[in-house]
């Protein structure tokens, strides 16, 4: 380890920080109305590609409720979900099931193509850029959305979502995943979320360290202090540094 000048603080090795984690839904971007256009896109393909087929509010719902009672598990697997609600109602209406496994497919891509058309907070590209220097960046997410098809997507490093790894946050499972996959120790990532039971509880009852970005919309009714609070994501590198410093006083 190199030797501090005057002035400097050492950095122990048990004050790093190696891997920053995100979740992406309200912490990156506003979801409310990237899934409203999403679900617009999908039902204007059904409706102008197949007028027959009955595709509404009503016929989702009692989609979803028969898929649940068949199989309670799929509740958090949003794509597969989508795809087997898109398939219930084209196998209903057209009568044949291999049509109606193509369509779903069909459907569900054009769904998560328009999901991930979003509109970023302000300062997020800039702030990734810049911790990306230092960190490695990942995801965690309970969602759907292509970080992929996304301008962002250069700056992380890995990407883990509940549908892959089988279960959602803040079961511990999604985060020891993404410490396998880092090989690092529970002390040397943080995590960053707007939910305060999913992301803030979901990661500090694995060891991480985390920064709640606040979300109005939602009630601060976890059960974990966060270690910093956040309004906005450009101030997460000042949060970052603060974190390692408040651990070299300990």
């Amino acid at each position: 380890m190199t030797k501090p000048t005057q002035g400097q603080t050492e950095i122990k090795a048990d004050n790093v920080i190696k891997v920053i984690g995100f979740d992406l839904d309200d912490t990156l971007w506003d979801v409310a109305p990237v899934i409203k256009s999403a679900e617009k896109t999908l039902s204007n393909w059904v409706i102008s590609r197949f007028p027959q087929v009955k595709y509404g509010e009503l016929q989702i719902k009692r989609a979803r409720k028969k898929i649940l009672q068949e199989n309670p598990a799929i509740g958090f697997q949003f794509t597969r979900m989508r795809k087997a609600i898109l398939k219930e109602i084209f196998e209903s209406d057209l009568k044949d099931p291999l049509t109606a496994e193509k369509l779903s497919q069909e459907g569900v891509e054009i769904f998560i193509k328009a999901r991930s058309e979003v509109d970023l907070y302000p300062g997020v590209e800039r702030t990734l850029k810049e911790l990306a220097q230092n960190y490695e960046l990942g995801i965690i997410t309970n969602g759907n959305a292509d970080i992929t098809k996304m301008s962002i997507s250069k700056y992380f490093n890995f990407s883990i979502s509940a549908e892959k790894i089988g279960v959602p946050k803040p079961q511990p499972e999604i985060f020891l995943a993404a410490l396998e996959l880092t090989k690092v120790n529970s002390n040397e990532f943080v995590y960053v979320g707007d939910d305060m039971v999913n992301d803030i509880d979901g990661a500090k009852n694995v060891g991480m360290a985390t920064v709640w970005k606040k979300n109005n919309a939602r009630q601060p009714n976890g059960n974990t202090v966060p270690d910093k609070v956040i309004d906005r994501i450009g101030a997460l590198p000042k949060a970052i540094h603060e974190i390692i410093n408040d651990r070299s006083f300990r």
